[in-house]
């Protein structure tokens, strides 16, 4: 059995803070768990980081898994796959996943809370953009949504085109020029024409 420090209680700056929980972790009280028993827990402990003093005990019974359940869940310390920052993975949040939202036991968190919000709005930002984009008369508020959509998804990279942008630019300046998404969509591509091309082609 790999040897395990016990953690602190105190809050830690160099991880992700959770809008909930916090960046520290959470004792949970629980009494006559050993540290084996929660390796026990689930296959993939064993590999984690984890925090003993944070155990909760699980209602398997209320899980979605194929063969092995997680018998308990744990505080864990990951990194994020995107913005490589450290965070927890909070044991109150893997029973609210398993056992609340129905998510495969296996399925694993790899993305910091804060990445998580900016992805979830990416999504949903591209979803805004693909069916807006299609509208040949979009309405002032319409435009806005579109204008909105577009300035998050250039600013994350998904959105390159120039034209495209600077049509929708156009369209905005002549009819919501007032509108703030407007002033950032400027801004945004007067930022991006500041820059030397990547590939030659001006993408």
């Amino acid at each position: 059995m790999r040897h395990m420090k016990k953690k602190k209680r105190s809050q830690s700056p160099d991880l992700v803070p959770h809008p909930r929980y916090g960046s520290a972790p959470i004792p949970s009280n629980v009494q006559g768990v050993s540290t084996e028993a929660i390796l026990r827990g689930h296959w993939s402990y064993r590999s984690r980081d984890i925090f003993p003093e944070s155990v909760l005990m699980a209602d398997t019974s209320k899980q979605n898994f194929n063969v092995f359940p997680r018998e308990c869940y744990v505080d864990m310390r990951k990194l994020c796959r995107s913005c490589q920052r450290p965070f927890i993975f909070f044991a109150a949040e893997q029973k609210h996943w398993y056992e609340v939202l129905q998510f495969y036991v296996d399925a694993d968190c790899v993305h910091c809370p804060e990445c998580r919000v900016q992805r979830i709005a990416a999504k949903r930002a591209c979803q805004r953009y693909s069916s807006l984009i299609l509208l040949s008369k979009p309405t002032p508020d319409e435009l806005q949504q579109l204008v909105d959509a577009s300035v998050l998804l250039h600013a994350q990279g998904t959105l390159k085109s120039r034209d495209r942008l600077g049509q929708l630019k156009n369209a905005a300046l002549r009819l919501i020029p007032d509108y703030p998404g407007t002033l950032a969509l400027v801004e945004a591509l007067r930022n991006q024409d500041a820059l030397p091309p990547t590939d030659g082609k001006g993408n």
